[in-house]
């Protein structure tokens, strides 16, 4: 098929509930021995179930997360996204949860491309091939979702060649239905959370990044704003999208995390402060920005520019709200005297009384006295949301979520995190 006629556009079917139990067995059955272990553990802690103090219950915490981040690692695909959505989420889970799903990387091995084939014929048609001059049938990245591939098209333009693992959203309807089930096992641990609620955003968040034609959205959108000189994003190739293939353009470096890994001093420095200046620009100005900031979504073009890739998850903000937020945090952070209830009660936080504000600022003074970086006092800012039971607006906890990344690695490596806004 020429490119530009584009591709064919997957049919959506609807899989019965016997066909997702039989081709999802294998990780059915790691499920099910999953919930087994966790229900003889909660049944052996049940006096610690009925206990109102957290902290007396935080052993019990982290063999769950040992357990439930064990599972999503061996299980894969969508468990992997699962737990990297929860990962980011210490507004609503304990710390051992955090930590356990943080360490779980997408180093998945990549598919054999006999496999890959028939997924490139069924997006291109039969002669797919003749869209490239050339195509590199080895991955130069790959992921619990996609691979990518390195071609080139017709025109001589080099491209990145995204392409969604076959089987991945068959998968997913099967891991879905699979995770409810374990939700109803862990509610009696995680009573203060809504799970139920929070596992339907979950699935929703997580389908929605199985459609590649939201990225490709994202990315346009991304491109169309006015970033700083040392910020590229990479051009797409709208003839060539769908819901299961991005082609974007070729960006070529190592990525951030391989220059961090190289502990290569000369380039780190400049590098990291060109992330924080565009993620301060993003969140403050634009009220667009990339909302999973990790290193290895970023390639280093020279010796300050910054490539973004993997923009699947964005987050918008209103001119209101970045006021609102902002206004918020400066009075946290700085313990100035400000009186706070009206505050939260403007930027559209629930169960806020003035009791759990006195407890709030007594936990984030204590806080400050052993460590006063930015991200380590937004990380317990959100962990004294979530234990005082207070309901936070989502494009709050995304901002929060992406200061707490971008501030840990200006921290690591001594770099002032240099938010006027905060320092106004």
């Amino acid at each position: 098929m020429p490119a530009s006629s584009g591709p064919a556009s997957p049919a959506r079917t609807r899989i019965s509930a016997p066909r997702l139990i039989w081709h999802g067995r294998g990780r059915y059955i790691r499920v099910l021995g999953t919930i087994r272990q966790l229900q003889q553990a909660l049944w052996q802690h049940r006096d610690l179930l009925r206990s109102k103090d957290e902290d007396a219950r935080m052993p019990l915490h982290e063999d769950v997360a040992t357990a439930v981040a064990e599972l999503c690692r061996r299980n894969g695909g969508a468990w992997i996204k699962f737990a990297q959505f929860l990962s980011c989420r210490p507004d609503l889970l304990p710390p051992p949860y955090i930590d356990a799903f943080t360490a779980l990387r997408e180093d998945a091995p990549s598919a054999h491309f006999d496999d890959v084939q028939p997924w490139l014929e069924e997006l291109l048609g039969k002669d797919w091939a003749s869209t490239f001059s050339a195509f590199n049938i080895i991955p130069v990245a790959s992921a619990s979702i996609a691979q990518v591939h390195r071609a080139t098209l017709a025109d001589g333009t080099e491209v990145a060649v995204k392409l969604q693992l076959p089987r991945v959203r068959q998968e997913f309807h099967e891991d879905a239905a699979a995770l409810r089930a374990l939700t109803r096992v862990l509610a009696p641990l995680l009573r203060e959370v809504d799970l139920r609620q929070v596992v339907n955003q979950l699935i929703a968040t997580t389908e929605r990044e199985l459609d590649f034609n939201e990225e490709a959205r994202h990315l346009e959108e991304f491109s169309a704003l006015p970033h700083g000189p040392n910020i590229r994003v990479p051009r797409v190739f709208p003839a060539l999208c769908s819901e299961r293939l991005l082609v974007t353009e070729w960006m070529e470096g190592p990525s951030l995390s391989q220059i961090l890994e190289a502990d290569d001093e000369t380039r780190i420095k400049p590098l990291l402060e060109t992330l924080l200046d565009s993620t301060l620009q993003q969140v403050l100005e634009f009220g667009l920005f990339h909302a999973d900031p990790h290193p290895g979504n970023f390639i280093a073009m020279d010796s300050k520019t910054l490539a973004v890739l993997d923009l699947g998850a964005v987050e918008h903000l209103s001119a209101e709200d970045r006021q609102r937020y902002t206004l918020l945090l400066m009075a946290l952070l700085k313990s100035d005297g400000t009186p706070l209830l009206p505050l939260f009660e403007a930027a559209g936080f629930g169960g806020v009384d003035e009791a759990r504000l006195t407890l709030l600022s007594q936990a984030l003074i204590a806080a400050r006295e052993h460590d006063a970086t930015l991200a380590s006092n937004l990380r317990t800012l959100m962990d004294e949301f979530r234990r005082l039971h207070l309901r936070i607006p989502d494009p709050f906890v995304a901002m929060v979520r992406v200061l707490i990344t971008v501030g840990g690695l200006m921290t690591r490596y001594s770099i002032p995190f240099r938010w006027p806004a905060l320092n106004g």
